[in-house]
């Protein structure tokens, strides 16, 4: 399996406001698809597809969308939302779909919440025609000016304070994926980064930011007086964060793109 049933009812949980909370999967749901660069009437299949980020940008190029998420409220919203495309729910690493069915396999921001992305990557490589493209999305992790809230999580919640490496925090690297993807028999690899700041207005706006990413129900779930405590602490200390050259989250991101090799059968 290449996700899990908690996973799969987190993102029915967040269907309807996915992209409200993670405003900048559009933008780089948009870059994706041109690093792809899929000539019109290309057949994409969208794994993972969410709330239709890069569904949405390859149907403006005339792609043929195909759209594919484990979690069924997201799929039920890409049905509405997208009535062009076929939206179907499905495991990343059980495609139900012929060999050599797709021009494209586009992942964005998928390969790096799957417990076994090799596995995903396999299946991409079997139904992709010869010759075509895959492009994934992978999301960097980067502490930056938010090192205080990650020590202020610590002291509070006896969290580990991240690297800004990401094999040190267990995350998939940039080079990590390029080598999952030359071991899936993928060639001609291009990597670019995209940074994408998120700006905030105020202390108040990180902290409505930081809730729906658990931050509200760690709090709540401390003795009250250390909940008011740690709130205090929170709202000093983005107020610092503001005086000094405002709120802004730093965002990174890599964009990957392969091919499988022309001449080669669809299954290896």
């Amino acid at each position: 399996m290449t996700s899990t049933e908690q996973g799969r009812r987190k993102y029915d949980e967040l269907a309807d406001r996915y992209e409200e909370i993670f405003p900048y999967v559009a933008e780089v749901g948009k870059l994706l698809v041109e690093h792809a660069s899929p000539p019109s009437g290309a057949r994409l299949l969208d794994v993972g597809a969410g709330r239709g980020a890069v569904a949405r940008a390859a149907l403006s190029l005339g792609c043929t969308v195909t759209a594919v998420d484990a979690s069924q409220g997201m799929v039920e919203r890409l049905a509405c939302d997208f009535p062009d495309i076929e939206a179907r729910q499905m495991d990343a690493g059980a495609l139900a779909f012929p060999d050599a069915s797709f021009d494209v396999v586009a992942a964005g921001f998928v390969i790096q919440v799957l417990p076994d992305p090799d596995v995903a990557l396999a299946e991409a490589h079997r139904v992709l025609v010869p010759g075509g493209t895959i492009a994934l999305s992978l999301e960097k992790q980067s502490v930056g000016r938010l090192r205080w809230l990650y020590e202020l999580a610590a002291e509070y919640f006896g969290t580990p304070v991240p690297s800004d490496n990401d094999e040190d925090n267990g995350a998939v690297s940039s080079a990590q994926l390029d080598a999952l993807l030359q071991a899936a028999d993928f060639t001609n690899l291009a990597t670019i980064p995209v940074e994408m700041p998120v700006s905030l207005a105020n202390p108040p706006a990180l902290w409505d930011w930081l809730t729906p990413r658990g931050l509200a129900e760690a709090v709540n779930a401390l003795p009250a007086e250390q909940a008011e405590s740690f709130r205090n602490r929170f709202l000093t200390q983005a107020e610092t964060m503001q005086s000094n050259d405002g709120i802004a989250l730093d965002f990174r991101a890599t964009l990957h793109k392969a091919q499988k090799p022309c001449g080669q059968p669809a299954s290896i």
